[in-house]
């Protein structure tokens, strides 16, 4: 009789009757591996792939005698995961409990010891070690298998560790059929899937568990490409996330892209693409964007990610960037072509201070990046260099286990939680650095790639010289100067947030009532709470900005244009009488083409294209898919002298 096997990869927020869900991709390159294997098949029967956040006793309720459950981990599921095995375990004790993914630290044997109900951990690439753990486990000597440690009584055995095989021999769970029965017994479900075409990365990133594996690149075959495509066009999978680190590094690739392009085209399908993009191959990654831009494939564009501008920290973390002047041209391209591009920072990283890490924030408005940038909390991922102790204690590495919560969902989405640790203090910066650093963020991105203060920070960058972060850390001092204000509320209210974060406690949800229970970002919960208010929020924060002493006609034209060409619910078109050319003087800034302000009295008629009628609507299509500042203005503008 054949022995079950499950294989669990639950998607990051599918629960029971999602709208929409990834396919378990890993759990299926592992069950596609496995199962070509003759010894394997004749001895195993696979039953099921777990793959949506379903109730645990649910999903206990449908196995059958499970011999052996493999779980792939990362830090939106490792919490369920490990719920899931130790009810298994208590329901089938002789059940074979399996643990492999990103989120396995590959050195930490006190994983085994703190949770007794895993068997076994599979470390790096799991193609051959899973195939070759299901054949061993029929006599019960796993030692013969490499790339595990496992339990033998009360030692822990750690097997050899070896090198991932070719990738090339490994087949496809799309094209073997591993999900057709998934996508024909979920009709309700839209599915989203992930595109491997290369592994590895030639970049050694300390905060990137990519950096310690020291991988090459290697490269799947096209025909297995180009048919994984077809695939997902024929079975409508709506979103395909592209898992390569480095996509357009290759010219191949950009007959790839055409692929996805031709797909869509003739069938619909996919209907949206998101890839990263290669850090050095700027041409290819150019010309891939721009033909995704022509059919609306890929919603956010390039990559342009520096993660710190700290020569500093980039030393520490073993990462080199290009020259910000090379970026400037860079950027002034995609904006020239009406392309877009955003860049990254991680704060946290060592060797970062409170002041690197706004003048980092300043140098990316300098060089034209006024839209679309993010901030993330660095995480100390387990099997990354700056993950091992030597790093952690060289560099004075604190850290809280914080609970990830989904932005843009109900606030009961995630019924198990999940948590990711995030540094919040180095040798370098404090832990008030790293709340301060935190909620300058949130309002830099609120009042700078929201835009709601961006026409003043640009005038009085260009006019006056005032570096963009002094002009955003001046107003976080406004804000503690008057405690009282409504805006200076909300300032206490986010910097309250960032402080218990960094002391570990559970991360509230952020709830802006007229649009529902949903969760919002910070920024977001912010620029939504000012737009319900806007008068308001312009009247109290207008002593501060007078302090600049702008010329009174200039800075009644900024104020105007400022307050009209946000977006907000209901309002269709309005129009403004301007003694200078405002709308004309920012645009040529946005381009990097800078042109003086000159006087030009005309009415400016700003219409909405896309009107809003409720903050539901509002919320989540200017708000949530704008979120990279694109579409907080209106967007037809017409003179009229």
């Amino acid at each position: 009789m054949k022995k079950n096997v499950y294989l669990v990869q639950v998607d990051v927020s599918a629960c029971t009757g999602a709208e929409q869900a990834y396919l378990p991709y890993t759990a299926g390159v592992l069950a596609a591996n496995a199962f070509r294997d003759k010894t394997v098949a004749e001895n195993y029967e696979f039953k099921e792939f777990i793959f949506l956040r379903e109730d645990i006793d649910e999903v206990l309720g449908r196995m059958e005698s499970p011999c052996v459950v493999g779980f792939s981990n990362y830090c939106w599921n490792t919490e369920y995961n490990k719920l899931l095995a130790q009810k298994i375990k208590e329901k089938w004790n002789d059940c074979l409990i399996v643990f492999g993914g990103h989120n396995i630290p590959d050195e930490n044997a006190d994983f085994l010891h703190d949770y007794s109900y895993i068997d076994v951990l599979c470390h790096g690439e799991g193609e051959e070690t899973f195939r070759n753990l299901l054949i061993a486990a029929l006599n019960g000597d796993l030692s013969s298998v490499s790339n595990l440690s496992y339990r033998d009584g009360d030692k822990i055995i750690r097997t050899e560790r070896t090198v991932p095989g070719d990738i090339a021999e490994y087949p496809s769970p799309y094209l073997d059929g591993w999900f057709d029965e998934i996508v024909a017994n979920h009709p309700e479900i839209t599915f989203n899937a992930i595109l491997e075409t290369s592994r590895g990365c030639p970049h050694k990133c300390a905060y990137c568990d990519w950096g310690l594996l020291k991988s090459k690149t290697r490269l799947f075959p096209m025909e297995r490409i180009l048919g994984e495509i077809k695939w997902m066009s024929e079975h409508k999978i709506a979103f395909v996330w592209g898992a390569d680190a480095n996509f357009g590094l290759f010219d191949r690739d950009l007959e790839i892209a055409d692929a996805l392009i031709n797909a869509k085209e003739s069938t619909g399908y996919p209907e949206r693409m998101r890839m990263n993009y290669s850090k050095t191959n700027f041409e290819n990654v150019f010309t891939i964007v721009s033909k995704f831009k022509e059919c609306e494939f890929d919603r956010i564009g390039a990559t342009l990610s520096f993660q710190s501008l700290s020569p500093e920290v980039l030393h520490n973390i073993g990462r080199k960037n290009m020259s910000l002047d090379f970026f400037r041209n860079l950027l002034t391209k995609y904006n020239q072509n009406g392309m877009k591009a955003y860049s990254e920072l991680i704060l946290g990283l060592p060797g970062e201070t409170y002041e690197s890490f706004i003048s980092g924030i300043g140098k990316l408005f300098e060089i034209g990046q006024h839209y679309v940038f993010e901030v993330y909390s660095c995480i100390l991922l387990p099997n990354s260099i700056m993950g091992q102790s030597d790093f952690v204690e060289r560099f004075g590495i604190k850290t809280v286990r914080s609970e990830i919560l989904r932005p843009h969902f109900a606030t009961d989405a995630f019924a198990v939680p999940e948590y990711n640790d995030i540094i919040v203090e180095t040798n370098s910066m404090s832990r008030e650095m790293w709340i301060r650093s935190t909620v300058f963020y949130y309002f830099t991105k609120a009042f700078h790639g929201n835009g709601l203060l961006r026409a003043f920070a640009i005038w009085l960058h260009y006019e006056k010289n005032i570096p963009y972060e002094k002009f955003y850390d001046g107003i976080i001092s406004y804000f503690e100067k008057n405690p009282d204000l409504f805006v200076s509320k909300m300032y206490a209210e986010i910097k309250q947030h960032a402080d218990e974060i960094s002391a570990g406690k559970n991360n509230r949800k952020l709830i802006f009532e007229p649009s529902g229970d949903v969760v919002w970002d910070d920024h977001e919960y912010i620029v939504l709470n000012f737009l319900a208010d806007k008068d308001k929020f312009y009247e109290e924060i207008l002593p501060h900005l007078k302090e600049y002493n702008i010329p009174e006609d200039i800075f009644d034209d900024l104020l105007a244009y400022q307050k009209n060409i946000i977006r907000v619910p209901n309002e269709e078109a309005c129009e403004i009488k301007l003694k200078h050319d405002i709308h004309d003087y920012l645009q040529s800034v946005y381009v990097n083409e800078y042109q003086p302000l000159k006087a030009s009295k005309h009415t400016l008629i700003m219409r909405d294209s896309d009107v809003m009628n409720n903050w539901c609507d509002f919320g989540k299509f200017v708000i949530w898919y704008g979120r990279m500042g694109w579409k907080s203005y209106k967007d037809d503008i017409e003179y009229n002298i």
